[in-house]
């Protein structure tokens, strides 16, 4: 085996470029020294053109799982843009959410905000510039809070705050694809971004800057058209990442966006809080060869193609054609899939309701075990009534007798692997045991059984369609923690009644117990910034030590 060498001054070296592991230093100094000459040749990827899909990212070289791909921070971020009528709102600091109708208020423009002294209030690159002149209006809102003070509007109007004070970020902003042609006068995102943002711009913010720049005898924004505008609206609704880290932020990042989307992405990102904004970091989530494309997922995992393919079409204006699309049983998971309602001798035939071509936005949908069809236009018409009625069960602080009778009505009519279906069951695992009434002391073993089961098939499906724990390691980290518990219950049952570890049953329990555990830990690895993830991992932590003390309580090998 050669021994490494600097690449910049040819002594031997040990310490490796954390990027690339291509080269090796003999120290930081002269990695710091070779980093203009090593920088473009780090990055794994290149920029091509494609003629199908225009700009997008491709792999210089093989990848393997967990190799670092970018890291960068946003040109432009802020709270998101989509109008909200009532309830919290995003602070223009910080986008931590608030209630503005007893919001403290910023002391420059009267905004509603988490704390006068949030420090994003100050941040030029944040609320201070935008303030000074939104600062500038003699009215004040008492009423009507959320017509009068729109955070929707504040990130457009930050892209276009970038004009002078960061060109360079201004320019690739507008490099940046918009699709106008699809987003033209007589369409109803043309009309609504007119009267949330154009209309709101013009009268609340560029009305009191053109005084200010009569009195100053400076411009403060050259180009401030309707066509920018929305121009740069369009280029927010097709390129920029939203991130839930207990905050509503919506972020533009001058490489990710270049990201392809694949419903089987081949990366995984996650964000972190710095002083530059939200910076994200892209890994690979498997390997990679040299020349593939590198693909991140611009919708839910856990929607079935269908409604993958309209919010896609609806949104980012394509037509996914990716495998799982392609297949009418998404990849065995049958996420989609119908119980069939026909007969056979007076009895139901058992089949599955499939569709024929998945890629027909008007597809028929084909029984595997009889002649019935149905048009994609019914089978549309009964699943949004499916999924109507479960976001207003969900929505309602359900009981597990609700959701156990939301689940059985809608096994009549979907597979039991169906997405709406899938949503109730990963609720009721977490029901079982937590609610009043329903204590795991009060579970008869059979629901315990039942949870337990219920977990299991839920993770089969997850890991179908997020094998990386790239999209969904939350609704895995939660599906393995629960399948811990209910066999822990199961566990403490038998061991109060004298049935211990001899018995094959519990030692694969025990088995099952301490894999959970560490699926659940390694699923949730990225997590470590958002309060969602951070709140399970110490949920997780603490089911491990308690095990553990049981374990060597009771001298149990594994």
């Amino acid at each position: 085996m050669s021994e490494s060498k600097c690449a910049e001054c040819g002594e031997k070296a040990e310490l490796k470029c954390s990027g690339c592991k291509l080269v090796s230093y003999c120290d930081k100094e002269h990695q710091k020294k070779h980093w203009k000459e090593h920088k473009n040749l780090c990055r794994p990827f290149e920029i091509v053109q494609d003629a199908a899909i225009g700009k997008c990212l491709v792999a210089t070289r093989d990848l393997q799982p967990g190799d670092l791909i970018l890291v960068e921070n946003p040109v432009a971020y802020g709270p998101r843009p989509h109008m909200v009528e009532e309830g919290p709102v995003p602070c223009p600091g910080c986008c931590r959410l608030i209630l503005p109708d007893t919001a403290a208020r910023c002391e420059g423009c009267d905004f509603p905000v988490c704390n006068p002294d949030c420090p994003g209030l100050k941040d030029m690159d944040r609320h201070g510039h935008e303030c000074m002149i939104l600062g500038l209006r003699e009215l004040r809102a008492i009423n009507g809070l959320h017509e009068f003070y729109r955070q929707d509007a504040l990130l457009a109007l930050r892209c276009l705050l970038l004009q002078n004070r960061h060109p360079k970020k201004f320019a690739q902003i507008l490099e940046m694809e918009s699709h106008l042609d699809k987003r033209g006068e007589n369409t109803d995102i043309y009309k609504s971004i007119e009267s949330r943002i154009v209309d709101y711009l013009q009268d609340n913010f560029f009305a009191p800057m053109r005084i200010l720049e009569g009195k100053s005898g400076k411009q403060v924004l050259p180009d401030i058209s309707k066509e920018t505008i929305h121009k740069i609206c369009g280029i927010i609704d097709v390129n920029a990442l939203e991130i839930n880290q207990d905050a509503e932020v919506t972020a533009l990042y001058p490489t990710a966006y270049l990201m392809e989307h694949n419903c089987m992405c081949n990366t995984v990102h996650f964000f972190e809080n710095s002083e530059k904004g939200y910076t994200i970091t892209i890994r690979a989530a498997f390997a990679i060869p040299k020349g593939d494309h590198i693909s991140t997922m611009y919708t839910h995992s856990l929607w079935g193609t269908q409604a993958r393919r309209e919010h896609l079409l609806e949104t980012k204006y394509f037509s996914c054609k990716c495998n799982r699309c392609a297949d009418p049983t998404e990849l065995g998971t049958f996420l989609s899939a119908l119980r069939c309602i026909g007969t056979q001798d007076d009895e139901p035939c058992g089949g599955v309701q499939l569709p024929v071509d998945p890629l027909d936005d008007n597809t028929e949908w084909a029984c595997n075990k009889c002649d019935v069809k149905l048009t994609n236009q019914e089978v549309s018409f009964l699943i949004n009534q499916i999924g109507e009625e479960v976001d207003h069960v969900q929505l309602s602080n359900p009981t597990v007798r609700d959701l156990d009778g939301l689940l059985t009505k809608m096994l009549n009519f979907v597979h039991p692997n169906h997405y709406h279906a899938y949503s109730v069951k990963h609720s009721l695992v977490q029901l079982y045991g937590y609610q009043q009434g329903y204590m795991p002391n009060q579970l008869s073993d059979d629901v315990v059984v039942r949870k337990a089961t219920m977990c299991r098939e839920l993770i089969e499906i997850t890991r179908k369609i997020d094998p990386a724990n790239s999209r969904l390691p939350l609704y895995t980290g939660v599906l393995f923690h629960e399948l811990y518990l209910a066999n822990q219950i199961l566990i403490k049952r038998k061991w109060d009644l004298g049935i211990k570890t001899k018995v094959k049953s519990i030692n694969l329990m025990f088995q099952e117990c301490q894999t959970a555990l560490k699926e659940a830990a390694q699923a949730l690895k990225n997590e470590k910034n958002s309060p969602a993830g951070q709140k399970l991992i110490s949920l997780i932590e603490t089911s491990t030590k308690e095990f553990n003390k049981f374990l060597a309580r009771n001298k149990i090998l594994l």
